[in-house]
């Protein structure tokens, strides 16, 4: 988890527009995080990190998903390649699979640092997408891509006009799958884009947000 300045204002789901952890349990401890209260600094990551792994006893292959709210690293919106380089090194020495999620721009540096974790770090980074057809755009480049889908979708596996096929998150569809058993998100490689179905207490302004882009 990192602090909430991480995250991008051009998320169309910031600044109180139904960000899943921006409610609930998830916001407590991101409140704490984000008054001090708790965490460390990006400048002791690696050390902060290498603590924790063995501390939680971590073994070789666990899968890790790193920041269940928050972005990554970055500088008015431009991600740090560095700090994510260290990151990446810490997963590799403890032998770890680590997994994330990123909405912060698409553009030319980010996107190659984003390639650059995908290709050569072992760490796999998904990009989050604001709508089908910008996921299905990245997964044809060769990038992981999810994107959130409206609450009330009742799709499961589909494709799209390009042929790129889009399958709903699997713990959404099936009781008892969780992220640990599908490892889908993990997968850099993988053959389709992850649909999200917007849930938590704030779903319905996702589904207002997603609405509005289509009109």
């Amino acid at each position: 988890m990192t602090s909430s300045d991480s995250c991008p204002s051009t998320c169309p789901f910031n600044n109180g527009n139904g960000c899943y952890a921006a409610g609930g349990p998830t916001a407590i401890h991101w409140r704490k995080l984000d008054k001090g209260e708790t965490g460390g600094d990006w400048l002791n990551l690696a050390h902060q990190l290498a603590d924790a792994v063995k501390s939680g006893k971590l073994k070789p292959g666990t899968m890790l998903r790193h920041n269940v709210a928050g972005d990554l690293p970055h500088t008015d919106g431009r991600i740090d390649s560095y700090i994510l380089r260290q990151l990446a090194e810490v997963f590799n020495v403890h032998k770890l699979v680590p997994f994330t999620y990123t909405h912060h721009k698409q553009d030319g540096n980010n996107l190659q640092t984003i390639e650059d974790c995908n290709s050569f770090w072992n760490f796999t980074v998904n990009l989050s997408c604001d709508s089908e057809q910008q996921a299905s755009k990245r997964h044809l480049e060769g990038f992981p891509a999810v994107c959130v889908v409206p609450s009330d979708d009742t799709r499961k596996n589909w494709r799209d006009a390009s042929g790129v096929r889009f399958q709903t998150c699997p713990a959404q569809l099936k009781e008892g799958v969780t992220c640990e058993t599908c490892k889908l998100c993990s997968k850099a490689d993988r053959a389709c884009v992850v649909a999200f179905r917007a849930h938590g207490a704030s779903h319905k302004r996702i589904d207002r947000r997603l609405a509005e882009a289509l009109a």
